[in-house]
Parts: structure tokens; sequence; C-alpha cells
């Protein structure tokens, strides 16, 4: 066969091969699209407990960066992987987001190719070739099992117009473009909505007192002692308040107020003046703020800290670690006799004192804006892709946050002491205490017994006795025992004595069993303290937490805000003055003339 022969045979078997291409090709009807139509798009759900992970994934069209959310269930404990495995308060998130995805029915199938995806919003997030300004961006969510098997893989694209809580999807891969009813507010990838909010978690009433130490700290270059040019820590220390708050009347005291004197670089205790008192108004806020302290985002520390905000020599030693402390707003310094150096804050710090004896150390740092992300969670508009937030709530407050290096530690002073009863003194003559429990009862039915009168003598008849023991009793010499009465009073006065020692002790009993009781009350109470205390310190070890400033403001208070000018006290006037003279009235006198006679009542 020539090669002209074999090039046309290999055109023609080319020909044929388009042409069955051409006739077999996927169409509409071959795709049975009225079929799918009512069936199930997620079909692997049986319940929502079977979902352990989700990941969503959401772009950026301003500054085509990705933002990266997953929530995770390792070892039976929720966690954020994708904010270093902070701990997650997300079981009933998780079980609504998965109801979310859940049983959905195709509703209708709107395109099948690739080149409407832009136009429904259902491109891949994570495709390689998204470009800055790019649009019509989905929102990717992935939802998978304990193996890591997908659930649901779904990009999730714009609302449908004119049909409420209908969004445009496709499944991650696959072109075709469904139409299916979900709510996407239970995909949220605010951080907040997935974490127990509640910094402290304490009660205000159990409040009982706040110290403010208003001061700034930074690190500027300095000259040391030897002339040496080395950063150091600038200090401004302005003042030192330190408030009881008195549930019983809901008033605030002052215990110690202190400013800072810059001649002795001390701080002077001072009182306050006549005019002056504390401003229960910002007070009350601070104590209602430090209940509302919410978070709002966290950062992992550097290692080499501990609980007790001391820094090791492992941490000294980490420039890396100290320029990520200092970018944080806070810096170390060294304090004698504390074991290393202490991290302190560039913007004061509030000591917040519980009955159970729990101290909150908060330390304030630097001020940090609310990611772009976030701002677009709760502003995103209803033709953009997944919302994090419902379509026009309100704003949730000013975008300005603030680090926060936040610690617990126990004070035992702050739990009042049992007051201890004091045990009633047993009588001089009384046994010895460890013998009165047993003495007690033997001399108690020995002094109920009726006297024995003396025994008569044996007489042949008991019931008769004889002519000769009379006349032998008669002749016999008077009896030396003491008179019945006589021994009668002594038998009452030991009778006395026996109940009155028998009541005491009953009572030291009694006393000491309810000194007993408030005893183990009170050790219990710091045992709970110093659990309570622990278990914080596990939550707050290994983080900076990111808090709103306005509530900040609310609790870092200065002596500005803490004390303010007494109000003018208020004066019942009388009826005001019309001006006229009242001279001639009836009943009226002109001053220092006699009163009209008959005009006064």
């Amino acid at each position: 066969m020539s090669e002209t022969t074999k090039t046309i045979a290999f055109v023609a078997l080319g020909l044929i091969a388009i042409g069955a291409g051409l006739f077999t090709r996927p169409t509409s009807a071959d795709l049975d699209v009225e079929t799918l139509v009512g069936t199930e798009l997620t079909k692997k759900f049986s319940s929502p407990e079977d979902a352990t992970r989700l990941r969503i994934v959401r772009f950026d069209e301003e500054t085509a960066t990705l933002r990266d959310f997953e929530v995770a269930e390792e070892d039976g404990l929720w966690l954020i992987p994708s904010k270093d495995g902070y701990p997650a308060d997300a079981s009933r998130q998780m079980a609504e987001a998965a109801t979310s995805l859940m049983n959905r029915k195709i509703l209708a199938v709107t395109s099948q190719g690739a080149g409407d995806h832009e136009q429904y919003g259902v491109i891949d997030p994570l495709s390689p070739k998204i470009e800055v300004g790019q649009k019509g961006v989905g929102t990717r969510v992935t939802m998978s099992d304990t193996n890591n098997d997908p659930l649901a893989d779904l990009i999730i694209g714009k609302a449908v117009r004119d049909a409420e809580g209908q969004r445009y999807v496709r499944e991650a891969g696959r072109d075709v473009v469904y139409v299916i009813e979900m709510d996407p507010t239970k995909l949220s990838i605010n951080f907040e909505d997935w974490i127990e909010k509640d910094l402290l978690k304490l009660n205000p009433l159990d409040l009982q007192q706040v110290e403010i130490k208003d001061y700034s700290a930074e690190l500027v270059p300095g000259m040391t002692p030897d002339g040496r040019l080395a950063i150091q820590v600038a200090w401004d220390p302005r003042s030192e308040l330190t408030l009881n708050y008195h549930d019983s009347d809901g008033k605030w005291l002052a215990k110690r107020l202190a400013k800072f004197d810059p001649q002795t670089k001390q701080h002077v205790d001072f009182a306050l003046g006549e005019d002056e008192e504390l401003n229960e108004t910002s007070l009350g806020e601070l104590k209602s703020a430090l209940d509302d302290l919410a978070i709002v985002d966290v950062v992992r520390k550097p290692q080499g800290l501990s609980n007790d905000l001391k820094a090791g020599g492992d941490f000294l030693n980490n420039p890396e670690a100290q320029r990520d402390l200092l970018s944080k707003g806070f810096v170390t310094a060294s304090a004698a006799g504390s074991g290393g150096d202490e991290i302190i804050s560039s913007d004061g710090e509030v000591i917040s004192t519980l009955k159970n004896g729990t101290e909150y150390v908060l330390r304030f740092g630097n001020l940090t804006n609310v990611s772009e992300g976030e701002k677009k969670d709760e502003a995103a508009s209803e033709e953009g892709a997944v919302e994090g937030a419902v379509k026009d709530a309100p704003a949730k407050g000013s975008d300005v946050h603030r680090y926060l290096f936040v610690m617990a530690r126990f004070n035992e002073a702050a739990i009042e002491k049992p007051e201890i009863e004091q045990l009633p003194e047993l009588p001089a003559d009384a046994p010895a205490e460890s013998d009165t429990t047993e003495k007690a009862e033997p001399a108690a039915a020995e002094s109920s017994a009726e006297p024995v009168p003396p025994k008569e003598a044996e007489t042949p008849d008991e019931t008769q006795p004889t002519a000769e023991a009379e006349s032998a009793k008669a002749a016999e010499p008077p009896s030396e025992t003491a008179p019945a009465g006589d021994a009668a009073a002594a038998t009452d006065e030991t009778n006395a004595k026996t109940k009155e020692l028998e009541q005491i002790i009953a009572e030291r009993k009694r006393i000491e069993t309810e000194n007993q009781r408030k005893l183990d009350a009170y050790q219990e109470s710091l045992k709970k303290g110093q659990e309570n205390v622990k278990d914080l310190n596990a939550r707050f070890g290994d983080w900076y937490f990111v808090v709103a400033n306005d509530v900040f403001n609310k609790i870092r208070l200065n002596k500005d805000n803490v004390i303010k000018k007494k109000e003018p006290p208020k004066t019942d006037a009388g009826p005001a003055s019309t001006g006229e003279s009242d001279a001639g009235a009836p009943g009226t006198a002109i001053p220092g003339l006699p009163e009209i006679p008959g005009t006064s009542e």
C-alpha cells in the first residue's frame, strides 16, 4: 500500500471518529435533565452527626486573596484548624451547617457549560486561573465524615432573583449548575460564631474588687548606665485605683486612690475632696463591660511564655518571639525576684477579683483592625457569595479592636474566712473533757435515782418485828447520820450540777460540729477556686485575644473617669414671683408694720 493510500485511509478514519463523536455527544436530553429535577443533590447524608469536618473557602475579589475557614472534630473535641487549633464550641453550629446541606433537592437545572459559571457566581475559588478582579467567584463548601470522605462538596453562587431562599450551586469538578433551596447564613466563616465568645465567664454579681493600673509603656532607644545605646522600656505611669463593690447596696467604695508623683517617682495616695465622689455611671459600665468582654479573634502566642506572664530564658533569647510580642503591644521588663522578665502591656492593666478568689489580670496591647474578610461577612450583599451574617443586620460596633493578654490567679484572701464560735468553758470541778462523754451518762443515771432509806435490822419475822427487837431498837444510841432534809438538798445540788454539765457538753458538741461544717465549706471553696483558675489558664495560656476597643475603653478607666465633681444639692424653690407688687393684697402687710386685724388665718 502506497504512502498516499495510507494517508487517505487515516484521514478517513479520523473523519469517521469525529462524526461518531458529534453524533454521540451528550445533549440536554441525554443528561436526562428533566429526571434530575426533584432528586437530591447531596445523597450521602443520613444524619447531621455524620459530619465531622467543615471547610469553607471564600475569595476576596478586591485583593484576589482566599479566606479559608475550617472546623473539625478530633478525639471528641471540636477545634478550628484554620486558627491553629483553637477550641471550638461547634456542636450546635455544625449540626445547623450539616442540616443546611442535607437533603437538598434540585429545583432546576440552569446550565451545563463552564462558560456560564461567572454569570451564576459558581467559579471555584480554588481554581488556579483566578486573577485580581475576577468576577463570579463562589464559595466552596466541603463537608466530610470521620474518614475525611466528602459528604458534600459544593460551590455556592448567587441568589436566584425573585426566588427567596434559592441559590445557584454546582458540584466541585462538574459543570452543571443547579438551583436549590438553602440557608447560607448557617455556613458562617466568622470565627466568633464558632467559639465560646464569653472570654471571662464571670457573673457580675460576684465582682468584689477592681484594681485599675493606668499607665503606658513602649520601647524606645536610650543610654545604659555604662554609656551604651540600647532599647529600653519607657513608662508613663499615671494612677493606681483600687475600688471595692458592695452588692448589698450596689455601691462602689474607694479602697486606695494613688496618683504618680513625677518628683518622687512614686505613687502617692490621695483622698476624695469634699466636692468629689466616685462616678457610679462609669463604674457601672465597667462592671457590665467585664461581663460583655467577648472574643473577636485569637492569635497563638510564641513559645516560651508561661501562664503567669513570665518570660523564660528560651523566650528572651528568641528575637522572633520578641518581635511577635512587640507587634501586639507587649514588652518584657525585669522584675526583681520574679524568676524571669515580666510581660507588661502598652496600655495598662486591670485586675478584677471575684468572691470565689479568682483574679483576672487583663493587660491591653496595641490596636488592630478586623480583617477585611470579616468586614465582608458582616456586610455581604444578597447578590454576593455566602453571607456570614443575615442581610441588613445591624452593625456590630466599631471595627477597631485591641490585643489582650489575660491570665487568672487565685487570691485566697478574697474568700471570706468563717467565724469560728468559741466553746463555752467547762466547770472547774468537771472531769477532763476526754472523760466527759463516758462519765456524763452514768452520772445522769445516778442523779436521777430515788434516795434509798437506811436498811432496817433483820428480824425473824420480816413483816412483824418482835417485842425484843423493838426493845433492843429503843435501847440503841441515836444515829449520827445527817437529817433527811440536808441529804435531799445535797442530792438536788448534785443533780443541778450534773444537768448543767450535760447542757454545756451538748452545746460544745453543737458548736464543734457547726465550726467543722464552716471549715469544710471554706476548704471546699478554696479548692474550687484553685481548680477554676487552673481551668481558666488552660484556656488562656496559649493565646493572645482580640477584643472590641469600645469595650476596652469602658474597662481600662483613668482617674478622670473614676472620679467626678459632686452635683450641687437640689433645693425646693418656692413659687416663682410674677414681678408684680403684692402690697395691698388681702392678708398681706407691709414689712415692718403690724398685721391687719382680721386678715390672718
